[in-house]
């Protein structure tokens, strides 16, 4: 009950400024809640005990809901307070101008984390490039970059800002470069008097170039020319020069590459790319359709309501535009609906409301299944949309927030595997039951209807493809779920969703592999029955809803089926023994007497393709004629192929136990008969044995995927016929070479975090290849049966394991160009000076290097050194020659190295 009232509280304190305040009194919530006074009077003080509520001290006392009120974007400075007209005095929470912008913290940030640093630049800051399709919110967010940087103090808060298209004068380049640069008297015909540019307007403040891909390759080379030195001349006199201190926006919709001088590009060391309306995150969208109706509502000072099928078509219909094109069929809309009903209090938008040349689009709308939804409300004179969600969407809301919350801690190792399942598991069961038994909302039973045939068709499928079992339960959870979530993406825009992913789609395929497959597999049919997408989210969910049904306890296993002639002699054997095993291990094709053998490959085909059978998959066949599937099948095979004929009850008990109790298919080859007398036969895919490195982990697969993905950077194309595997660490320390990859490879090392000890198979430590210690082994191996350059290798490996990494946290350049540009640096420097540099000594050049670059960029200096004349009249040959190497990086950056950094880094080379 404690929960119903918190959820009653909480939507009805959203609206606490439209009704009146004594719903909110401990007698009126008791009522509501059908309660007696005494009891919720004792709840409603508990809540607010545990900051739960806010109090209102009037007569009779009244609670408010915290968390709604902090929704609807109150400050709440305290949590008693004397009357609620006090409480509706609460100034709204002040956002700083890049923190209002819809994508803050979802697909813009990223892009405003690069706005901001650029903007905070020591002196004039950094140029901005702001890329994207028209209407896309560029001269939005260069206004907003105006706002940002006078909240910093970067600019005074008089500071100019100016917009100007460049497309105005494209084909005339004296009126652009005298509209840039300004023009004295008689610089050109018309040129009556003198003419101030817009650098010179804008002097102190912010200039905004608008369509800057229109300029002339003339007018890109006299702006860079003005971006690095800071001055410039008018039209019709280079003798005069003049200064300004400009901060520079950009914004072009073309492709940059094809349509900018490299010089010019060279000086944007900030380019933002704005996405398309489509593109963006559901959430995103709607936040976006709600911000211009509001602003309608504000315009036309009326209450407007609009359907839930004019929404779905804003959301979801490709309209050939962009945010800009969405904005102006609102617009538009808007205008139509209050033509029609001026006289009215509320204006009420439906699809007929719509421009004319949508009527298309609007009549296929008509032919899909509808759901009556109550009408989106926008009232006017607000600047914050509440979100109109159902109690049931806050639920899922808060499900996926503390499940990540919870993820991160399982990463922290404060808490367990098992914990983290079994706590996730129990909320999905309470948030199942609560839909079906407890749901708050009206079903449209059309809709409703269509969801659950579509639910059981895909159910069908399942079962017949995959052995799924049918379960009426199943189908109304999911349907409810399905409908609830109505294709909106809730976890689309939250940082640690997208930082977190990747290793949640690794912890489901290592934990819960089978329902996380039969999850996508489900997920996926049904997509293509109702026409809507599958969203990552919905997978997570119904495979922690699956788990929880014991679906399958055994992820990456071998696989096995009983092949048998006879009406129902395989499917008899299967049962059995599944039902004496508690588990579902086997599956059964019952064969008619006369089938031929293409068909039987053809069934077994299809169950390939359907499975996943790199762990390998063993036939019980009934005849010995079937071991002429082995030829036939073995170019489709992914794993070993063991059949075992003259199958029985007892030998298909002791392959299910054998499977059980975590064998591979090898040793199952090789034990599997002392009990019976049987033939078998192992084949291997019919591919050329590829040689391998596993990678492993004691803690899990994770970290062996890092280490595959850096040794694959590393070696690049340089023995493209090598495969590198993340592999179990525990499998391979108990089974050594009877795993399945040294069956399929060769296996040249292993390289992880703890030994797996396996003495036929070289193994490296991941924390020697980091401090260099093993990479000269790691080279040797190598070399044995590839082609590979010793040196440059080596050079990479340190690059990638250690370096790379620690530049991307020390510097707001691009990590991976800087470091390239380092890298042929120190090697051209080693070339002219005749040296081989150690290890050490690149670790040491390429951090210090990377350190040096920022530090000039941003005007720092290194302290000074009295005897650096007599030094440099000792090694001015070999400062010379370094200075030389960096001659690419001074070009690029636009920098100059000066003598006592070149010292210092001939001091590394020195050690």
């Amino acid at each position: 009950m404690r929960k119903e009232m918190n959820d009653y509280l909480y939507d009805l304190t959203l609206q606490f400024r439209e009704v009146p305040e004594e719903v909110f009194s401990t007698h009126h919530i008791a009522r509501s809640l059908q309660l007696n006074r005494s009891t919720m009077s004792s709840y409603l003080n508990q809540a607010f005990r545990e900051n739960e509520l806010v109090k209102i001290k009037s007569y009779p006392t009244l609670f408010l809901h915290k968390q709604a009120l902090l929704d609807i974007g109150l400050t709440l400075k305290k949590k008693i307070f004397q009357s609620i007209d006090e409480l509706r005095l609460e100034q709204p929470l002040t956002h700083r101008a890049l923190d209002t912008v819809i994508g803050a913290s979802g697909s813009l940030k990223t892009s405003l984390d690069q706005i901001k640093t650029a903007v905070l630049y020591p002196d004039s800051g950094l140029p901005i490039l702001l890329c994207g399709a028209s209407g896309s919110g560029k001269t939005y967010l260069a206004n907003k970059i105006y706002e940002y940087a006078i909240e910093e103090q970067v600019i005074a808060a008089d500071a100019p800002f100016i917009s100007y298209n460049c497309a105005q004068y494209f084909n005339n380049p004296e009126l652009l470069s005298s509209a840039l640069f300004g023009h004295i008297k008689g610089a050109f015909t018309g040129a009556d008097e003198r003419h101030s540019g817009l650098l010179e307007k804008a002097d102190g403040g912010i200039l905004f170039l608008d369509e800057v891909h229109r300029l002339s390759e003339e007018g890109q080379e006299k702006l860079f020319t003005f971006m690095d030195t800071g001055a410039f001349s008018p039209m019709g006199d280079n003798s005069i020069r003049k200064r300004a201190r400009v901060r520079l926006l950009f914004a072009t919709t073309e492709n940059i590459y094809t349509e900018f001088l490299p010089t010019f590009l060279r000086r944007l060391p900030v380019i933002v790319h704005l996405p398309n309306f489509q593109n963006r995150p559901q959430a995103e969208r709607i936040q976006l359709i709600d911000l211009f109706f509001i602003e309608e509502s504000n315009i036309l000072s009326r209450e407007i309501q609009v359907s839930y099928q004019m929404l779905d078509f804003l959301l979801n219909y490709d309209l050939e535009g962009n945010v800009g094109k969405i904005k102006n069929i609102i617009k538009y809309a808007c205008g139509s609906a209050y033509v029609h009903q001026k006289n009215q209090p509320q204006i009420i938008v439906t699809l007929q409301d719509l421009p004319t040349e949508y009527m298309l689009k609007f009549k296929e709308q008509l032919s899909r299944p509808k759901k009556e939804r109550v009408n989106r409300k926008y009232l006017p004179h607000t600047k914050r949309q509440i979100q109109l969600e159902s109690r049931e969407t806050r639920q899922l809301r808060e499900f996926f927030k503390t499940m990540l919350e919870e993820f991160q801690r399982l990463q922290l190792k404060k808490m367990t595997t098992q914990q983290f399942i079994d706590t996730t598991i129990q909320r999905v069961i309470e948030l199942m039951d609560g839909f079906i038994f407890q749901g708050s909302y009206e079903k449209d039973q059309s809709f409703y209807e269509i969801l659950i045939y579509s639910i059981r068709q895909t159910f069908d499928f399942m079962q017949e493809t995959y052995g799924f079992a049918q379960d009426g339960n199943r189908v109304v959870a999911l349907a409810n779920y399905l409908y609830l979530k109505d294709k909106n993406e809730i976890l689309s825009s939250q940082r640690a969703y997208q930082a977190y992913w990747q290793e949640l789609t690794i912890f489901m395929d290592t934990f819960m592999n089978t329902p996380h497959w039969y999850a996508k597999k489900l997920l996926s049919h049904l997509s293509q029955q109702l026409d809507q997408p599958v969203f990552e989210e919905d997978v997570l969910f119904i495979t922690f809803y699956f788990h929880s049904l014991h679906i399958a306890d055994f992820p990456n296993e071998v696989k096995s089926i009983v092949l048998a002639h006879g009406y129902s002699t395989a499917s008899s054997l299967a049962n059995v023994v599944n039902r004496m095993l508690g588990k579902n291990i086997f599956q059964a094709y019952d064969m008619p007497i006369n089938i031929t053998l293409d068909k039987v490959e053809a069934e077994l085909n299809r169950y390939l393709s359907d499975y996943r059978t790199d762990a390998g998959l063993i036939l019980l066949v009934d005849m010995g004629s079937f071991n002429q599937l082995s030829e036939r099948l073995e170019s489709k095979l992914t794993g070993p192929l063991l059949i075992i004929d003259y199958v029985s009850t007892p030998l298909v008990l002791e392959v299910g136990n054998q499977i059980i109790n975590g064998k591979s298919i090898v040793e199952i080859y090789e034990e599997i008969g002392e009990k019976h007398q049987i033939h078998k036969q192992m084949t291997l895919p019919k591919i050329k044995k590829k040689k391998a490195i596993l990678t492993c982990c004691y803690t899990g697969l994770g970290s062996a995927n890092q280490i595959r993905d850096i040794i694959q950077k590393c070696l690049g194309e340089s023995a493209h016929e090598l495969t590198i595997i993340p592999y179990d660490y525990h499998k391979l320390l108990d089974n050594k070479t009877f795993e399945t990859p040294f069956k399929l490879y060769d296996v040249l090392m292993i390289i992880g975090t703890e030994d797996p000890k396996i003495q036929q198979i070289p193994y490296l430590s991941l924390d020697q290849l980091i401090n260099g210690a093993a990479i000269t082994d790691f080279v040797a191996i190598l070399e044995q049966h590839f082609e590979l350059e010793d040196e440059h290798l080596k050079e990479e490996l340190i690059f990638n394991f250690s370096i790379n990494k620690i530049v991307e946290n020390l510097t707001i350049l691009d990590a991976d160009k800087l470091l390239r540009l380092v890298q042929r640096a120190i090697a051209e420097a080693g070339r002219l000076l005749g040296i081989e540099f150690s290890n050490n000594q690149l670790f040491l050049l390429y951090l210090h290097c990377c350190c040096m670059i920022e530090r000039i960029l941003r005007k720092e200096s290194v302290d000074e050194q009295e005897d650096l004349e007599e030094y440099l009249q000792r090694e001015r040959g070999r400062l010379k020659a370094i200075h030389q190497a960096f001659w690419e990086i001074e070009n690029e950056y636009i920098i100059h190295i000066p003598d006592l950094e070149l010292r210092l880094i001939n001091d590394i080379i020195n050690g």
